[in-house]
């Protein structure tokens, strides 16, 4: 089992958080007569992080991890961890969803968000929050962080374009132009259910990532 197992790199991440969302996907149709839409975010974050410790060689988490215990347990210089505690999105004593830690020690390696839906302010908080980190991480791994949505789609029409172009417009407005944004996203999915857990016709969903470099 361990010979099968993959080593961490940037296409292999973003794959491995879209394969583990689509079997999500399909379990929570099978076991839970629901959709991946409307399942809670701590589902996404479960099986993204028990997928990173099954498939990869060196992967451990922690589920909403302490922000002051996620920075004292990275490769961050103290001085920068002091300034990031400063930030009023980063109080020390706020969670993350999703850190995934490596090595021995369980050093912290990258931070991942989990939301349903692309309102474009929710995008905008959480991107500014991990493009914090990401900037003061230097040259260690949590220069890389991931917010992961779920967002409504015609059932089989690809829409993101116009994701990107909003996200795009939004990033500028925010002062995160220069920010490096790595999208990638599943096709159409369904069904889409409305509050009852009842199927919307013509409509669909799709599994969106966004990686984040500083």
């Amino acid at each position: 089992m361990s010979s099968a197992r993959i080593k961490s790199s940037p296409n292999n991440r973003l794959s491995a958080i879209k394969d583990a969302l689509l079997a999500a996907h399909e379990d929570a149709k099978r076991l839970s007569c629901s959709s991946l839409h409307r399942m809670p975010e701590f589902f996404m974050a479960m099986r993204v992080a028990d997928y990173f410790a099954t498939h990869f060689t060196n992967f451990g988490y922690r589920l909403e991890a302490q922000v002051k215990r996620t920075f004292e347990e990275s490769d961050i210089r103290d001085s920068d961890i002091a300034r990031l505690l400063t930030e009023p999105d980063l109080r020390p004593d706020g969670r993350f969803d999703l850190v995934l830690r490596t090595g021995k020690r369980g050093r912290t390696a990258h931070i991942l968000e989990f939301k349903r839906g692309d309102s474009t302010r929710g995008m905008i908080n959480d991107i500014r929050r991990l493009a914090k980190v990401s900037r003061h991480a230097g040259r260690h791994s949590l220069k890389t962080n991931y917010l992961v949505l779920t967002r409504r789609c015609p059932p089989e029409v690809d829409t993101i374009d116009r994701l990107i172009e909003r996200l795009d417009t939004a990033l500028e407005k925010a002062g995160l132009s220069d920010l490096v944004v790595t999208l990638d996203h599943s096709a159409p999915q369904s069904p889409f259910l409305n509050h009852d857990h009842e199927p919307v016709a013509n409509r669909g969903f799709q599994i969106v990532i966004l990686e984040i470099q500083g």
